[in-house]
């Protein structure tokens, strides 16, 4: 186990995490994207819990290929076990890893103690339009391709902005995260090749598996917290209303910002992962009924 944060190659990506000691809490990332980018929120983790970050199939330096949900949560139970992770854990997941860690507590109830699951997919009311037209054959790609060419002439254009202007700022922090270095190449080229290939899987998979997970909800018997961004537009406010209606005992908690609150507000989030955490742990210890703090 490596103590002391995220470990980077030579070549400056970051490596599946692996850090601190404690209560173990597993952060799943969503899609484009990568085990780094739970870096901030891990280092927040790691002086009080074993935080494990892995890249999952189809990204990062995971060479299997991409595969759907409930093949994802099924790799996370054997990447536990193969680490020598024993009883529940608190597993947290952004987006589309959201729905993997709804998909583990649903196949394997006795290794999930509690969720925190952030802008994260699992009813019907997550996926948009454009999520339907993406997962379309021939047609998704197109529109792929063309959607990382405009991400990467706007982040172009953001780096002329003055430095006290919020684009700057865009411009400074979005090329460093692993999840756009997943969608662009370091030549600059729109995502290419096996990131491409890796996206379209999980966002057929997405549509097709989103059914039987929401199916699956009223089961989901751990506390669990549902974490949405206030200006989320990718999955909304009322999407993650909808699912925190469907788990039993799920607690809401809305923050300022959008999508991307692991980046943006890791402390925040931190402060909602431990509250679970410390759940999951008496869950563990048998001291404690399930439910949401204050429930």
């Amino acid at each position: 186990m490596t103590e002391g944060g995220a470990r980077a190659t030579a070549g400056g990506a970051m490596a599946p995490i692996d850090t601190g000691t404690g209560p173990v809490v597993v952060l799943v990332h969503g899609q484009p994207g990568a085990g780094g980018d739970w870096a901030a929120l891990a280092d927040l983790l790691a002086a009080d819990h074993r935080v494990l970050a892995p890249d999952r199939p189809g990204w990062g330096s995971d060479a299997r290929g991409a595969m759907g949900i409930a093949a994802n949560a099924e790799t996370l139970e054997e990447l536990l076990e193969a680490a020598g992770v024993d009883g529940p854990v608190t597993v947290v997941g952004h987006s589309l890893g959201g729905g993997i860690a709804l998909a583990l507590a649903l196949k394997h109830p006795q290794r999930v103690g509690a969720l925190v699951l952030v802008g994260s997919v699992g009813v019907a009311e997550s996926l948009s339009g454009f999520d339907r037209l993406l997962a379309v054959p021939l047609l998704g790609n197109g529109i792929l391709r063309a959607m990382v060419a405009t991400l990467r002439r706007v982040l172009i254009a953001a780096t002329r902005f003055a430095e006290g202007h919020p684009g700057a700022r865009v411009a400074n922090i979005v090329p460093t995260l692993p999840t756009v270095q997943a969608a662009i190449g370091t030549d600059g080229r729109p995502i290419v090749g096996r990131s491409r290939q890796s996206f379209l899987v999980e966002q057929r998979a997405l549509l097709a598996e989103t059914p039987e997970l929401e199916r699956g909800l009223c089961r989901i018997a751990v506390p669990t917290a549902v974490v949405s961004g206030a200006s989320d537009h990718v999955v909304p406010v009322s999407a993650a209303r909808s699912l925190a209606v469907r788990v039993p005992g799920a607690e809401l908690v809305v923050i300022e910002g959008g999508h991307l609150l692991p980046f943006d507000e890791p402390q925040k989030i931190a402060e909602v992962v431990r509250r679970y955490s410390a759940l999951a742990s008496g869950l563990r210890d048998g001291r404690q009924q399930r439910g949401t703090p204050g429930a």
